[in-house]
């Protein structure tokens, strides 16, 4: 799964720029992410485009960033093969595997680690690996089933450190590194091929 280059860029001063109206052109999704901390542009195996905005962010200035990258996209459509989704009998029977196979792997890492997990679900979170409630229950995407081990051991131990510590605060993140020596690969790994791996079982 190839990690796709992401551009961004500072526009000091306002461009007058216009997108193609053509009804050809493939259409460009705006993702506004609290986290972010610059415009992110990706090509998806579609065509289309995805671009990520801070929070600061505004919709021209995302348009004009896609403008301004106009040649790379296009290098980067010529290049893309263009790659089928996920069948629905793939994406069904991936689900089942996924029930059947990450509460008892989350479960054993909570009872090494002496947390408390009152029930364990697996859905079909859009944009989302996991989640963890005030009242101890936690949410874990299916697709996990199918990222390496260590992304999906450090989502695990992300959502059970929330048990100790409900928000991301500082504290939170030294108790996740404490438990995860590979937290900082697999936070790349997540913005990188997972972004990829919702695109293609969407």
């Amino acid at each position: 799964m190839p990690i796709l280059p992401a551009r961004s860029v500072t526009l000091s001063s306002p461009v007058q720029l216009t997108l193609p109206l053509s009804t050809d052109e493939p259409p460009t999704r705006l993702v506004r992410h609290r986290w972010a901390r610059r415009y992110i542009l990706r090509v998806l195996d579609d065509g289309s485009l995805k671009v990520t905005l801070p929070r600061w962010g505004s919709k021209r200035a995302a348009l004009q960033f896609v403008e301004a990258n106009r040649a790379w996209i296009d290098e980067q459509r010529s290049r893309r093969p263009q790659r089928p989704r996920m069948a629905a009998a793939e994406h069904e029977a991936l689900r089942r595997r996924a029930a059947a196979e990450l509460p008892p792997q989350l479960l054993t890492l909570a009872a090494q680690l002496g947390i408390a997990v009152e029930r364990v679900s697996i859905r079909n979170q859009r944009a989302r690996w996991g989640s963890c409630s005030s009242r101890g229950g936690i949410t874990l995407n299916w697709r996990l089933a199918l990222v390496p081990d260590f992304v999906r051991e450090y989502v695990m131990l992300h959502e059970l450190m929330h048990r100790r510590e409900m928000n991301h605060s500082p504290r939170f993140w030294r108790l996740v590194a404490a438990v995860c020596p590979r937290l900082i690969e697999a936070r790349r790994w997540l913005r990188g091929e997972g972004q990829q791996l919702f695109q293609e079982t969407r």
